[in-house]
């Protein structure tokens, strides 16, 4: 689990997915940008594996990336840039709790 989810019906892009196409679909990656979603350093060790699993495809030997369909190396750079954006910002909001004026 990357996040919590506070399923909010109107805002849940899951909901709003599922209907457009009239059946449950496969929702990749969808609540990293759902408004119900929620982060902490709680999910830092598991946003670090994914990240972490999508590079290790990404630093194969050049012969083998290439062997991979361009797509699919356009969608894991995408994902691992969109979790090194939810790590680091996890990691600022922890390193400035606790430093305002009491």
């Amino acid at each position: 689990m990357l996040n919590e989810c506070f399923f909010q019906a109107a805002t849940a892009i899951c909901r709003k997915r599922a209907k457009v196409l009239g059946r449950p679909v496969p929702l990749h990656n969808m609540c990293l940008h759902c408004p119900n979603a929620r982060r902490s350093a709680v999910h830092l060790p598991r946003l670090t594996t994914a990240r972490n699993q999508a590079v290790s495809v990404l630093d194969l030997p050049k012969k083998d990336r290439e062997a991979l369909p361009r797509l699919q190396v356009i969608a894991l750079t995408d994902y691992a840039t969109e979790l090194d954006e939810l790590i680091q910002s996890i990691t600022t909001d922890d390193s400035t709790e606790g430093t305002g004026a009491a």
